[in-house]
């Protein structure tokens, strides 16, 4: 895939040596100059020290072959540029970062296909770690709606385990979630649960589920 990132700091540069490590052709867009040449030496992602926000620097790194382009700079009105740019120029796919979320509706407008609500984010990734103290937050689900979280299996849980099925009908352990993964602590291997599986004290389980729902496995844990 063909990306182009407009903004070279922390997380587009991050974001970059990501994609190019997973063989993805990107091209870094910054203004700063040491920022470009510190990302090059130490990734060889191709940069280009210019504006995101002129149409000459995006046609430089190739925008209108892309087939994503993302919005990585720090202020929203940059990146809304960027992205009514790299829309002009044909791009179908875009993603950008959103610090305001008074943008959110320009963004709309602007063609932009994805949005990372940074804010929003950051808030229920906190207030998950806060509300939930025996979990810890892996990563936001659907603009944050929902948490993937890991959480391990109290040793005071009964020896003989409990079924996955058994978990499903307990009303405190809650409904609205995703048993994604399980790793056996006897036999230290990762498998995708089935409703016969057996979990056992020590395991850790994966799981993605709304904020009342993780509370409310904190809460049937907590009680072990």
């Amino acid at each position: 895939m063909y990306i182009v990132i407009a903004g070279g700091g922390l997380a587009g540069s991050a974001l970059a040596t990501e994609l190019a490590n997973k063989k993805h052709d990107v091209v870094v867009i910054d203004a700063n100059k040491e920022a470009c040449e510190r990302l090059y030496a130490s990734t060889g992602i191709v940069t280009i020290n210019g504006n995101a926000s002129e149409i000459e620097n995006l046609k430089e790194a190739g925008i209108e072959k892309a087939d994503l382009a993302i919005g990585a700079l720090y202020l929203d009105v940059d990146n809304l540029t960027f992205a009514l740019l790299a829309r002009s120029l044909g791009v179908q796919r875009i993603i950008v970062k959103m610090r305001n979320p008074a943008y959110e509706e320009a963004y709309k407008m602007a063609g932009v296909t994805s949005i990372v609500d940074m804010i929003s984010m950051i808030r229920t990734r906190v207030m998950t770690e806060i509300e939930t103290k025996n979990m810890r937050v892996i990563a936001p689900i659907r603009d944050g709606e929902m948490q993937l979280v890991v959480f391990q299996v109290p040793a005071s849980w009964p020896k003989e385990g409990v079924s996955v099925r058994e978990l499903a009908k307990n009303k405190q352990f809650g409904h609205n979630y995703i048993v994604a993964g399980v790793f056996s602590a006897a036999g230290e291997k990762l498998y995708i649960p089935k409703g016969d599986d057996i979990i056992y004290p020590g395991d850790r389980i994966f799981m993605a589920a709304d904020g009342a729902t993780l509370k409310s496995v904190s809460d049937f844990l907590s009680d072990f």
